[in-house]
């Protein structure tokens, strides 16, 4: 599950309640509530065995766009069968809820176990190089996660990591809308994801595993803590360099598949040991007792030892003159301290002067200074007469010159405006079924309203052919307009005689209206949580002037629900 807040007003249903809407399954307990709904244990009767039950809130079955997105992560997770992947055994919709069953994990998620904590490095090669393996065999299978993090690996009894909550996962072929940046976990999502979500393929996956390597190793996110994994924790500094390759900007620049991720960290456990060949080794040899006979004398051997003794430093002499060895080179160390100039090799070329440092000379008393002279004050001349009626001339003081520092620039950096247009028109096709519901139910409205009125101008006047096209001619405008009936009537209405239908067509149309605003109100949560993310995500470039400009939008959103209906209903 993830770790991000659920629609406002969901409340997980009680165990109980799911039980007659699943009568194949024996729901035990409720597991967790997260962003996509709730999950629950429970018992699939047939087979006896343990399953996940994972439940949408409704107002997620009334977004086709979202329904056919959930469609896609229950086939693509079905698809795929990998020990460190989360099975998928069914999915459908019931009373007006989507639901999937899962494989169940027993243990917690990553994010749960090692939160706040650096993790061993060794513990960390073996969970992140399951967690490549995992991701390789999806990507392999054309299915890319989009959002890695802590919070969607689960740890089993044996500590096994596997991959859940593909709520984001997209087949490769697929053509990310454009916008789609709100999606995503701060930190841990891909630049590109943000800057071109059109582009993003299995890469994106691949950054946010070095991210979570780093966070394991150090328990530090980088954004919070940009020095090397090394500085921080002083491990294996290959961990510095498959991190940085994993989190290049450009996808270009990262790894070519997780499976290459994986051998890079399993090459950190290779032992030193087992890069010295078997030869360098010396093993001493056993001196095995040898039997003598008992008639035999030690004389004649010890003669011919010598001889051959004798013999064997003569050919060494002879060989040794005839063809000298060249001395054998020293192996080549890096001093700890700079060699001494008796150290250093002699050649032939001009020697170079070599300059010692001069002991530091004995800094000069400070000799007292002079004390200054003191000025003759200014002769005063007399002032001449001054005019009574003269202007005085005002003279301004002489201001000293300083050098202005630069103003904080709050210029955004960030393509705010930008990011408003994809993110809207987003919304917008998340939300027109709702507005063009809204639409047909004022018009159905109006055209009531227009035949009440003409059944009554008849039965109360009975020559108002004038006065009838008076009154159509008016609703026509009104239907020409926004087929909404206004508050303020003309004089032709505002009477007695349409008093009772004024009335009545003006409550149906608020209840049109407030069924619109609580039809949008969870895509008005979904703009704001969007945006929220992207404040996260520049929090960590400190462009404080993007950041004001989208807090701006998000209160404005939150403070008044007229201002996003404006917002999805102004033409483009």
């Amino acid at each position: 599950m993830s770790d991000t807040h659920p629609p406002a007003g969901f409340i997980a249903p009680l165990p109980a309640d799911l039980a007659p809407l699943f009568p194949g399954y024996e729901i035990q307990s409720l597991i967790a509530t997260g962003g996509m709904g709730a999950v629950y244990c429970a018992v699939q009767k047939s087979l006896d065995r343990t399953v996940a039950l994972k439940i949408l809130p409704m107002e997620f079955s009334k977004d086709a766009a979202f329904c056919a997105g959930f469609e896609a992560e229950a086939k693509a997770m079905a698809r795929l069968n990998h020990p460190n992947l989360i099975g998928v055994f069914d999915f459908g919709e019931v009373n007006g809820m989507l639901y999937i069953i899962m494989e169940y994990v027993p243990g917690k998620s990553v994010y749960h176990s090692a939160y706040g904590q650096a993790i061993d490095p060794v513990e960390v090669i073996r969970l992140v190089s399951g967690i490549c393996h995992g991701l390789a065999h999806a990507h392999e299978n054309g299915i890319i996660h989009r959002d890695i993090k802590p919070s969607n690996i689960l740890l089993d009894l044996g500590a096994q990591p596997k991959i859940g909550d593909f709520g984001l996962a997209r087949p490769i072929e697929w053509q990310i809308d454009e916008g789609a940046e709100i999606y995503g976990t701060p930190h841990y999502t891909a630049p590109e994801v943000v800057n071109s979500p059109q582009s993003v393929d299995y890469r994106a996956d691949i950054f946010s595993v070095g991210v979570m390597l780093h966070e394991l190793l150090t328990s530090k996110l980088p954004a919070d803590d940009p020095r090397s994994a090394s500085a921080i924790i002083h491990c294996d500094k290959r961990f510095d360099a498959i991190i940085q390759r994993a989190t290049q900007p450009l996808p270009a620049a990262r790894y070519a598949s997780a499976h290459e991720m994986a051998n890079d960290l399993q090459a950190i456990l290779t032992p030193v040991a087992r890069q010295i060949p078997r030869a360098a080794a010396v093993t001493p040899r056993r001196a095995y007792p040898t039997k003598s006979k008992k008639k035999s004398s030690n004389a004649p051997m010890v003669v011919s030892l010598i001889a051959a003794a004798v013999a064997g430093i003569a050919a060494y002499a002879y060989l040794t003159k005839k063809a000298p060895k060249p001395p054998v080179e020293p192996p080549i160390l890096i001093p700890l301290t700079p060699p001494t100039a008796a150290e250093k090799p002699i050649k032939k070329e001009e020697p170079k002067i070599v300059q010692t440092p001069k002991a530091p000379e004995p800094k000069p008393e400070p000799k007292p200074e002079p004390k200054p002279e003191p000025k003759p004050e200014p002769k005063v001349e007399p002032k001449p007469v001054e005019n009574p009626l003269a202007v005085p001339e005002v003279v301004p003081e002489s201001i000293p010159e300083t050098t202005p520092e630069p103003p904080t620039s709050t210029e955004p950096k960030y393509d705010v405006s930008g990011l408003f247009a994809r993110a809207q028109k987003v919304m917008k096709e998340r939300s027109k079924p709702a507005i063009d519901a809204h639409q047909a139910a004022l018009k159905a409205n109006i055209a009531s309203f227009e035949r009440d009125v003409k059944r009554e101008n008849r039965r109360n006047y009975y020559d108002a052919s004038e006065y009838e096209t008076r009154i159509i001619n008016t609703i026509k405008d009104w239907k020409e307009k926004d087929s909404v009936i206004p508050a303020k009537l003309s004089p032709e209405l505002n009477s007695t005689t349409y008093e009772a239908i004024v009335t009545e067509h003006l409550q149906k149309q608020t209840a049109i209206d407030d069924t619109l605003h609580q039809a949008l109100a969870p895509q008005a949560e979904f703009y704001v949580s969007g945006l929220e993310k992207q404040i996260e995500r520049l929090k960590a470039e400190k462009d404080t002037g993007a950041i004001a400009l989208i807090e701006s939008e998000v209160s404005k959103t939150r403070k008044n629900k007229k201002y996003f209906l404006g917002l999805m209903t102004e033409a483009e």
